[in-house]
């Protein structure tokens, strides 16, 4: 696949990610992922979930982009130059967030990381929705869809969980504010506990020693209980997205050219979306 025109571009600042989003950039310029696709965004929950995992393998046949960077914040994420590095390049139909772990590390308040995350949501949009190619005279994107997954209540945050429960319960009020789950919170947090929805009995064998982060040992099967959730989700998020483009521009053509809007053509389509 061509490079891009023009390239993407981030200045480094001095900041303890440029290497990181730079080693994005570089990677995005010199092989394009197609546009259109399923982005992923956060911290080191989603980066470690493609380093220990086939991350591709696990969404087929969605084209995902995994762009998570660990250790960042909801405030990292928001800032200007990392969504023009990581994310509006790829111009995505799906947007999938984890971050606001390490924000309550820092003693943020749920509202502010809530807020984070609405700025972010509301930036993403206002960017993206409804966005042409003038040079193809094509809608590329009718409007993304956000799936906000849920802060892992980990045993290490267990001084923490009111917090946490909070912030992920301000987030996930905010997402039902839209009707159209355009916006959408995805809940993985009682598959990391031994009872289930009562959540009392955090399953520790899940988590490394640090009782935050998975053990990436395929035998403790974390990320096995985990994925398969986030994965559902995303895949509705993308059958929402695929059918409010249908309904925004009935006689569409895709980004590749082919097709007239009918989601049976998509070739990324899940299987139950096809006809």
């Amino acid at each position: 696949m061509p490079a891009r025109d023009p390239p993407i571009a981030f200045e480094a600042k001095g900041e303890w990610y440029d290497g990181e989003i730079r080693r994005f950039v570089r990677l995005d310029n010199e092989n394009p992922p197609a546009r259109g696709g399923v982005v992923f965004v956060g911290s080191s929950i989603f980066r470690e979930w493609r380093e220990v995992r086939d991350f591709a393998a696990d969404l087929a046949p969605l084209p995902v982009v995994n762009r998570a960077f660990g250790g960042s914040t909801a405030r990292d994420q928001l800032r200007d130059d990392i969504m023009e590095a990581i994310v509006f390049p790829h111009e995505p139909r799906v947007l999938v967030y984890y971050c606001g772990s390490n924000d309550l590390n820092e003693g943020e308040s749920p509202r502010r990381i809530r807020d984070a995350f609405v700025s972010w949501s509301e930036k993403a949009r206002a960017r993206l929705d409804g966005r042409r190619n003038e040079n193809e005279n094509v809608v590329s994107l009718s409007r993304v869809t956000i799936v906000f997954v849920s802060i892992n209540r980990a045993p290490q945050k267990k001084p923490l969980w009111d917090a946490l429960d909070e912030t992920n319960r301000l987030i996930k009020e905010y997402c039902e504010t839209h009707d159209d789950q355009s916006v959408v919170f995805a809940d993985v947090n009682p598959l990391l506990f031994e009872d289930g929805d009562a959540m009392t009995v955090p399953n520790v064998s899940l988590f490394r020693d640090d009782g935050l982060h998975f053990d990436p040992d395929p035998n403790a099967r974390a990320y096995e209980a985990w994925v398969p959730t986030v994965r559902d989700a995303v895949f509705r998020a993308w059958d929402r997205a695929i059918e409010r483009e249908k309904r925004a521009e009935p006689g569409r053509r895709d980004a590749a050219g082919e097709g007239e809007g009918d989601a049976g053509e998509d070739p990324y389509l899940p299987p139950r979306a096809r006809r």
